[in-house]
């Protein structure tokens, strides 16, 4: 069920010579209802007006029907082509795409283990999405650092020259170089973030609790098949890093191109 109400302060804007001009204010309540029952509902017409406006409110058809879709004819070979379902009503139609896209990760959780000073730790992990028509690509960001339950943090690397970020790479090969950072590694070098390129190269996830912006992972702009990449996840801890489980979460973004 759909209701319009009006407000009361309308009932009483009429316009007087001897009084200030009256402030117009219009309240519209919307209440949607859902039932057990499937009977149709039309939203009458309805017309608010005074000396100063007028608002015509056509009928709004709560329950649209699907259109009747005709059968698929048989091609060659008796193979029927599907219609893409759609529903329309008296001002729209809406149509699906036969066009499909999905993300695929190997591992939802990744475990790395005991952590000991100087001594990195690496997993790796795969990533692919469907080849879609447009293109696509994948964007990522983590919540916050890596973190123990009473707040012990394990910061982002800052990479061996102390210039990472979350859209910068820098070489990490140095042991007494601490924190947390990933690469990403395809056999299209245009797959992932050209800066890859130079092996050893790592980077910051952007960071949620700080508001940054995801940054783009993987991006396939529709000139190539190539949709499958690994992903390295780097940890290295120093020898006053306090003994506990540390944890995050990272998130991947999949956006296909229109």
């Amino acid at each position: 069920m759909i209701k319009l109400c009006r407000s009361n302060k309308e009932r009483q804007m009429k316009t007087n010579k001897n009084k200030e001009p009256n402030v117009l204010i219009i309240t519209y309540c919307l209440l949607l209802i859902t039932a057990v029952f499937h009977f149709p509902s039309i939203a009458n017409a309805d017309t608010l007006s005074n000396g100063n406006y007028s608002i015509d409110v056509g009928n709004i058809d709560t329950n649209p029907q699907p259109t009747q879709i005709p059968p698929p004819k048989n091609q060659v070979l008796g193979i029927s082509t599907p219609q893409p379902e759609f529903t329309t009503g008296p001002n729209y139609t809406v149509n699906t795409s036969n066009d499909s896209f999905s993300i695929n990760v190997l591992q939802n959780t990744v475990d790395y283990g005991i952590l000991s000073s100087t001594n990195p730790v690496i997993r790796t992990s795969g990533i692919s999405f469907s080849d879609p028509k447009f293109g696509a690509e994948i964007l990522t960001y983590e919540n916050r650092p890596l973190e123990s339950a009473k707040n012990d943090i394990i910061q982002n690397t800052s990479c061996d020259n102390g210039d990472c970020s979350s859209f910068t790479a820098a070489v990490w090969t140095n042991t007494l170089t601490y924190g947390f950072g990933y690469r990403c590694d395809s056999q299209d070098p245009t797959l992932c973030d050209p800066q890859f390129a130079n092996s050893n190269y790592f980077k910051q996830y952007p960071e949620d609790s700080l508001n940054e912006q995801a940054e783009p992972l993987m991006i396939n702009n529709g000139n190539t098949h190539q949709n499958k990449a690994v992903i390295t996840y780097k940890v290295n801890i120093p020898g006053t890093q306090k003994v506990t489980a540390y944890y995050n979460s990272i998130t991947y973004l999949a956006v296909p191109g229109f």
